[in-house]
């Protein structure tokens, strides 16, 4: 299988099917896409292929754009399984996680997958880890007033799906200890990107941000949610 070359047939196959996805909204390429993504993620635990799909760059970055789709409700499975695959890669090349810290729209598709994987526990907990690798990477203390403010509007426009998200997880008991922590350091490191924002808003607004305003009453959720369900 090595010889056939198969992990690179997949991922020349998926880059296809991921440049017709803007254009070609037939749901026989949703079924194709979502097939190729299993065949891969299958792939991705046997020894002989786990580095070479783990090691491949182009191969990251089809996955995260396929995160960032807009409209989920078409490919809600196939970002699935695309988290689920970014764990695995960032579970053994962490180095990666610094090409996509600053990716605020990666962070908001991330949020985006978890009403497509109410129930499938494992896509939950990927998406958990792969949250808590970008966020411990994100130093909010540094970052200019407009972007801080763009993390926190995709975090505070989520305030529902985390919310929910949250409320699912309590329900389920079996979280492996690795995942819980990282939940928990999604949730601290979440509280303390908003508190700097409420810190620096006022000068944001000074500066001409308010196309990007927070607003106030879901900020408040969001702080109060992360609160209740840190452990």
């Amino acid at each position: 299988m090595m010889k056939l070359g198969l992990a690179s047939i997949l991922i020349n196959l998926l880059t296809f099917e991921i440049s017709k996805l803007k254009n070609d909204r037939t749901p026989e390429r949703y079924s194709i896409l979502d097939l190729i993504l299993r065949a891969i993620e299958g792939l991705s635990v046997i020894d002989e292929h786990s580095q070479e799909i783990c090691s491949n760059k182009e191969l990251f970055h089809l996955l995260c754009d396929l995160v960032k789709f807009p409209d989920k409700v078409e490919v809600g499975n196939c970002c699935v399984t695309a988290a689920v695959l970014i764990a695995n890669i960032l579970s053994d090349v962490a180095d990666c996680v610094s090409e996509i810290s600053q990716d605020w729209r990666l962070l908001g598709g991330l949020l985006d997958i978890f009403p497509f994987a109410s129930d499938d526990l494992e896509a939950r907990n990927a998406v958990w880890n792969v949250l808590a690798r970008i966020l411990v990477r994100i130093h909010e203390t540094e970052m200019n007033s407009s972007s801080l403010c763009q993390f926190v509007s995709v975090l505070v426009r989520r305030i529902d799906l985390i919310e929910d998200e949250l409320l699912n997880q309590q329900c389920v008991d079996s979280s492996p200890v690795s995942t819980t922590d990282a939940r928990n350091t999604s949730l601290m490191r979440i509280t303390s990107i908003v508190n700097q924002w409420t810190t620096v808003k006022e000068d944001a607004e000074n500066n001409g941000n308010a196309e990007v305003l927070v607003n106030e009453t879901d900020l408040k959720k969001l702080l109060d949610c992360c609160h209740k369900f840190s452990k």
